[in-house]
């Protein structure tokens, strides 16, 4: 694995990184929102509802978690990955962008790099001791298990863009089956992969590793290799 601290800055500066957050873009048309599917200090790719109209050079507004500000931008790319949805995705990169959205946009993208190797992990279980027992395996494992104690703190650990965690183990929990569960996760996190915790430990967090292997922050290892 690349020593991540010696990555150079125009390398990090150009380095796509999976940070979701909320795209307003302002032109002639009106506004039209979009969800940041990825993120680096000079540009964004955002996935739209609809056809697109930003074109040309307009101003934007980025939320980031609790974060938002403005910047400037222009079009790179329109693309159309996802017919069936009617989404299109907008490669769009920064002129000028406000201090406070420059600072919040750096450190997303090194939290993202650190995330790479943290490996975090959401678990969702009520039975004490196997929770205990899979979060002890889990961390052997390399990863950085995170177990919430109620609904609200499951939330807010998937919604901060400094986290990234982009695997949740689930086991029925706060009155829902676990189908109920990924189905909630799903719905409000599209990004994040799920899996089912069982009684056979050994194989849940190897599911667990698989679908971190997967994901778009474990990516950052191969692009940093």
């Amino acid at each position: 694995m690349a020593d991540l601290s010696a990555v150079g800055s125009e390398r990090r500066r150009a380095l796509r990184v999976p940070v979701h957050g909320v795209a307003v873009f302002y032109g002639e048309d009106g506004a039209m929102h979009g969800r940041i599917e990825n993120l680096s200090k000079s540009g964004a790719l955002v996935s739209v509802a609809g056809v697109p109209t930003a074109d040309g050079d307009f101003d934007v507004e980025l939320k980031l978690g609790v974060d938002s500000g403005w910047a400037s931008a222009r079009t790179v790319r329109v693309d159309h990955p996802h017919r069936k949805a009617r989404r299109w995705t907008i490669a769009i990169e920064f002129e000028q962008l406000e201090a406070p959205i420059r600072a919040a946009i750096e450190s997303a993208v090194e939290a993202a790099l650190r995330a790479a190797q943290r490996r975090p992990i959401l678990v969702l279980d009520d039975d004490h001791r196997r929770r205990v027992a899979l979060l002890r395996r889990l961390a052997a494992r390399g990863a950085t298990p995170l177990a919430p104690s109620t609904p609200l703190e499951a939330v807010d650990l998937l919604a901060r863009s400094d986290q990234h965690v982009a695997v949740c183990l689930i086991a029925p929990r706060f009155g829902h089956s676990a189908a109920e569960l990924s189905t909630l996760v799903h719905d409000s996190f599209p990004w994040v992969t799920t899996a089912d915790i069982t009684d056979d430990l050994d194989s849940t967090v190897d599911r667990a590793m698989d679908a971190w292997s997967g994901t778009e922050v474990a990516r950052l290892t191969a692009a940093l290799a």
